[in-house]
């Protein structure tokens, strides 16, 4: 009798094992790619070479430290967070090389950085075929959303409310309602964007546009389109350039002893950028729907990175480390909210139901639960003080 009950409670034994191990395949086959039982994996493709390293390099350590923070935490229901970073060196072609890599070789989970605008679009197909759950935070591109594709979420305004901002700022709050307009722009999606920004702005306050000049992207000789500009007496100018372009530019400015109110976007507010462009002593106006290194919430967030970020990476903070930061915490909240059954039909369903979520004072809230799943951020104007190298804030988030 013992015989035949120790024979059957094996057999049972056998059962449950067979049962608990065939349950725990389902549980593992549940998951998808790039999500283990201990890990998920992330990707990104950041210009981490090249003429905007500083950009990429910046995005990728804030990502380094939101994953450090949250794996220090214990990670998202008991996973801990891995992220691969592939530099497209600021080149389109490299950009879809490398985003394949990262889905096809990789078999990465999630995408969290997405490198410049022009990038973006030409990585949009393989980032459809795929499927794949995707974070663009640093270049909010409107061809990104438009058509909407269904697993990309895009923060921050379209690049227009760039332009249109410090012009407006200028018109109602520093006397250029009879001014002199003109803008300088890169010639290609990004400085045509900024280009429809400013456009709208002169439109809407029926100031006067005397000059609208395009530049072919890397130049650096701007004498002709700065003299251009003082023979049609400019008061006030838009630069949709990037850090170096405005810095030349500027210089130039002073040179031919011009004082126009000067207008840039949000990379005009880089630590580097602010450094360059101070010795010609212009207080350009920068807007951002990022926290400053000088904003309270910036501050607090260098501080915090200290324990993880290597001593290059802190020195270099900057706005695009808020980015790569924001963009990882929002991915990461659409995989806490799937619990412990992660895949990326969840995550894209969490994060289209995303509503008001708090990134602690780093940008206004955040949305996604809108038919472009584009977090059109409220916008904050800083403004240089040349003379410390810093800048300040001149209004706080606002909705336009």
């Amino acid at each position: 009798m013992l015989g035949d009950s120790i024979l059957k409670w094996s057999r049972q034994l056998r059962r449950g094992s067979m049962l608990s191990l065939a349950l725990g395949v389902a549980a593992a086959s549940a998951q998808d790619v790039g999500v283990t039982s201990t890990e998920i994996l992330l990707g990104e493709v950041q210009p981490m070479s090249g003429p905007a390293s500083l950009i990429g390099k910046a995005g990728a350590a804030g990502s380094k430290l939101a994953i450090a923070e949250i794996n220090a935490k214990g990670g998202i229901n008991g996973r801990k967070l891995r992220a691969i970073y592939e530099d497209d060196g600021y080149v389109p072609a490299r950009s879809v090389s490398a985003v394949k890599k990262l889905i096809d070789s990789d078999k990465v989970f999630a995408l969290t950085g997405t490198t410049g605008s022009s990038h973006m679009v030409a990585m949009l197909p393989t980032i459809e075929e795929a499927k794949i759950p995707t974070i663009v935070h640093m270049a909010p591109n409107p061809a990104v959303v438009n058509p909407r594709r269904p697993t990309v979420f895009m923060i921050g305004p379209d690049y227009d409310w760039a332009g249109f901002v410090p012009i407006s700022h200028m018109i109602e709050k520093m006397g250029q309602k009879n001014g002199k307009f003109g803008i300088l722009y890169q010639d290609d999606d990004f400085g045509k964007a900024l280009l429809a920004g400013y456009q709208k702005a002169v439109k809407q306050y029926g100031v006067a546009s005397v000059a609208e000049i395009p530049f072919k992207r890397g130049a650096k000789d701007f004498s002709a389109e700065v003299l251009n500009l003082r023979e049609k007496g400019v008061t006030a100018v838009y630069l949709g350039t990037l850090t170096t372009e405005s810095a030349a530019i500027m210089g130039e400015f002073r040179r031919l002893g011009m004082t126009p109110l000067i207008g840039t976007l949000w990379a005009g507010q880089l630590p580097a950028a602010v450094k360059l462009a101070a010795p010609s002593g212009f207080e350009y106006l920068i807007p951002d729907y990022y926290a400053s290194n000088y904003d309270a919430a910036g501050a607090k967030l260098m501080e915090a990175a200290k324990p993880y970020l290597s001593a290059d990476d802190h020195a270099n903070f900057n706005r695009y480390t808020v980015s790569g930061y924001v963009g990882t915490l929002v991915i990461a909240e659409g995989i806490r909210r799937c619990g412990a059954t992660v895949t990326r039909a969840c995550v894209v369903d969490q994060l289209n139901k995303l509503k008001n979520f708090d990134t602690g004072g780093l940008t206004g809230p955040l949305s996604f639960d809108n038919p472009k799943a584009q977090a059109v951020l409220p916008i904050k104007l800083f403004q240089t003080d040349p003379k410390n190298g810093t800048v300040k804030s001149v209004t706080d988030f606002i909705a336009y």
